[in-house]
């Protein structure tokens, strides 16, 4: 289960931004994950609760977006989801197309808690 390894440096991640910003806590982590990135959303979720208590992100919320794969054309320039793994344009029916969204794990925000100056 390579997501345990994915939140576990998603986890380090974290610890550096609170350590850099001088947060006392961790309230959220909104992470996005792409439908063509090989994370599985449920994993990820199960890895999270298994390995926050233990960490800086003890109590803090997981808030995971799944991001559909998209394309653009460029012959036309249309924007389109990729189903099955056609990477056709159902415009135009070209084949020059580019995945613009849906390959990746991001770290899209953190919500941290300082302590009161």
């Amino acid at each position: 289960m390579h997501e345990r390894s994915l939140v576990q440096d998603l986890l380090r991640q974290v610890e550096r931004l609170m350590c850099e910003h001088g947060a006392r806590r961790l309230l959220k982590v909104s992470v996005s994950a792409g439908e063509f990135s090989g994370v599985e959303p449920e994993l990820l979720r199960i890895a999270f609760e298994d390995l926050a208590p233990s960490s800086a992100a003890r109590g803090a919320v997981l808030e995971l977006v799944e991001v559909p794969l998209e394309a653009r054309c460029g012959n036309c320039d249309h924007l389109f989801r990729v189903r099955r793994f056609q990477f056709q344009c159902p415009q135009c029916r070209g084949r020059e197309v580019v995945v613009v969204r849906g390959e990746g794990l991001v770290l899209e925000s953190v919500t941290l808690e300082y302590d009161e100056p």
